[in-house]
């Protein structure tokens, strides 16, 4: 109770616990050398709950090199651990190739978007300038005809396919058109001028 109470200094405590202890044990437990001295004291000090001065024993070098022994049990869940942690690093490293791939494939795709939306341009203007270089000509065909006898103009209108025709003919002024239509067979002038009205 005094030692747990009150605060004695280790030089005032050492006399006392020397001699509690040669008053404790018999004549042939004395200590005869420093360290057993240091640690009798230590115990004792550890009996008293003294906690600075108690004695804590340390672990042996030699059993500190000694092998860790697992049981049965212990090496079983110790594997299965390590198959674990070699299963997910398996894992990840499919996910981070898998994803490689699939950035791949991605920028491959939107090469392939950029190539066809180029050549999508190039069919567009490669229509535009089609068209434009048919209306050129188709009109280069109409001032033709305009010029030509309307009776000549007609022998030679005949005989085209009538998609052209009909665009001859409506780009002509209709007092022409109708003056070659007039020169045509009334089969053939028939048909055209039905064409010619559904275009309109």
């Amino acid at each position: 109770m005094f030692l747990h109470s009150h605060r004695i200094s280790l030089p005032l405590m050492m006399p006392l616990l020397v001699g509690s202890l040669l008053v404790a044990r018999p004549a042939y437990s004395i200590p005869t050398t420093l360290e057993e001295g240091q640690q009798l004291i230590g115990k004792l000090c550890a009996d008293f709950g003294v906690e600075f001065c108690a004695y804590v024993p340390q672990e042996d070098e030699a059993d500190a090199k000694k092998p860790l022994r697992l049981t049965a049990t212990e090496r079983q869940v110790l594997t299965r651990l390590v198959e674990q942690q070699e299963n997910l690093e398996r894992r990840g490293r499919d996910l981070d190739r898998r994803e490689t791939q699939l950035q791949a494939l991605q920028e491959d795709v939107q090469r392939q978007i950029v190539q066809l939306e180029r050549i999508q341009q190039d069919i567009e203007q490669s229509i535009e300038t089609k068209k434009a270089q048919d209306i050129e000509q188709l009109e280069k065909a109409v001032s033709f005809y305009t010029r030509m006898d309307p009776a000549a103009a007609a022998l030679s209108i005949v005989n085209l396919d009538q998609k052209t025709a009909v665009n001859i003919l409506v780009r002509m002024k209709d007092k022409q058109a109708s003056a070659v239509l007039e020169s045509m067979t009334a089969e053939r002038s028939s048909e055209l001028i039905d064409a010619i009205a559904r275009k309109r």
